[in-house]
């Protein structure tokens, strides 16, 4: 298994792998990252490859089977959520974890979790990540998966979010 970061030239694959995705959701019923099927990059993958934020991860059969954003900088949507959980100047907020629909179900999630532990391990304190509240699956692969469910929090629409931490020291 590899974790890379995604090239400057790679900011399309980056968003191919997001539009996969979210045409994945569609499929099972979610209207998730459905602005990505519109041609919008609000989520601004594209920006974060060009960031350095961004980190493909490879089987060992070297196929792309998916990706994570890491921001060491909280965006204004991590200010939202986080406002009312201790501040942590020392974190990383996860973002656009995915594994490639095709991929699924052959333990990449818990093997792509642990490579971004890995890649941080003496560079923070603590990796963050959120997810929808209605998305128990998710909530509880998180906490398997050894994050912490630390509170909820709301969106500036209502919508509401489970928020989750990892320690690494």
């Amino acid at each position: 298994m590899e974790l890379r970061k995604a090239t400057f030239e790679e900011g399309q694959t980056a968003l191919e792998i997001l539009k996969e995705t979210a045409e994945w959701l569609k499929s099972i019923g979610s209207d998730q990252w459905s602005d990505v099927l519109n041609g919008e990059d609000k989520h601004g993958i594209i920006a974060a490859v060009k960031r350095n934020e961004v980190f493909f991860f490879y089987n060992n059969e070297k196929q792309l089977v998916g990706m994570v954003a890491a921001w060491q900088t909280p965006t204004e949507w991590d200010r939202l959520l986080w406002e009312k959980v201790e501040p942590d100047k020392n974190a990383c907020y996860l973002h656009r974890v995915i594994i490639r629909p095709k991929y699924r179900k052959a333990g990449y999630g818990k093997e792509l979790l642990n490579a971004i532990k890995n890649k941080f391990e003496k560079q923070i304190d603590e990796l963050r990540l959120d997810c929808l509240a209605s998305n128990q699956r998710l909530a509880t692969f998180y906490m398997d998966n050894g994050f912490k469910h630390v509170d909820y929090s709301k969106d500036s629409t209502g919508t509401e979010f489970e928020l989750f931490s990892y320690k690494m020291k």
